[in-house]
């Protein structure tokens, strides 16, 4: 084994034992483990609204104009899209702060009908504190390289190793970051799914959504009722021509005959 592999080895070794030693970590007193677990929580909404075809656009453009006002919020509009016209229709996402989708709404609410809204919810605890421990591993182990590369200052070869090294502890921590960020962003904001749509909308297109849902069915049926007659009246087609050739047949003869 070369020198900086031991090295590294030993390292990574002294890193997980002050782990284990540290509290919050497998060593952690009964009293610590007992308390209660701190659920990091990422809530995110549906929301369906109903209201005349001619208001769709306005509500629309309100809501986003309150996101867009709800900056203490947070408010950021992720997507948005809208049909006008007949049985116009509207779809929003969001992502804000508690306040900001409560804002939010609350403009819906006031505008047009609620027919349906939902909550669901991701436990996102287990993900961030993996990602905390990884990060503490690594900049312990980062600040132990660091010394000893001061230490082997005049060993050329050994400070190229530890260079990568570095780098390599550098770019994960780094990435390690940012997935903790996009985590915590997460459980401080939420995310409001939308829908708006005209109140006959749903009535008038149920029917052609049914006979769209049903024609494959409708379809096969319809061919196995038409092979179905086709095989009973087959033979009868068959029979039907054998009689007709054998009676113009028999009319040649007696025509034949006649003229003789």
């Amino acid at each position: 084994m070369s020198r900086l592999a031991m090295v590294l080895v030993f390292l990574y070794a002294v890193v997980g034992c002050s782990r284990s030693a540290a509290p919050g970590g497998a060593g952690e007193s009964p009293a610590a483990s007992s308390a209660p677990a701190n659920h990091n929580l990422a809530y995110e909404h549906s929301i369906s609204i109903e209201t005349d075809d001619d208001k769709v656009g306005t509500l629309f453009d309100a809501t986003q104009t309150a996101c867009r006002q709800a900056v203490e919020e947070g408010c950021v509009i992720l997507a948005a899209n809208v049909t006008r016209g007949d049985n116009s229709y509207a779809s929003l996402r969001f992502r804000a702060r508690t306040a900001g989708i409560a804002r939010l709404v609350a403009v819906l609410s006031a505008q047009g009908e609620v027919s349906g809204r939902s909550t669901t919810a991701e436990d996102l605890s287990g993900p961030l504190e993996d990602n905390a421990r990884r990060l503490t591993m690594l900049t312990e182990y980062r600040a132990q390289l660091q010394s000893l590369r001061t230490r082997n200052s005049n060993d050329l070869e050994m400070l190229m190793r530890l260079s990568r090294e570095l780098a390599e502890v550098q770019s994960q921590i780094e990435t390690l970051n940012g997935a903790q960020a996009q985590l915590g962003q997460r459980v401080e904001t939420e995310i409001l799914n939308v829908t708006i749509s005209t109140h006959g909308g749903r009535a008038f297109w149920k029917p052609t959504g049914d006979a769209l849902s049903s024609f494959a069915g409708n379809l096969s049926e319809g061919l196995a009722l038409v092979i179905t007659v086709l095989a009973y009246l087959l033979p009868w087609a068959l029979f039907a021509l054998l009689a007709i050739w054998i009676f113009q047949t028999w009319r040649r003869r007696m025509r034949r005959r006649a003229t003789a």
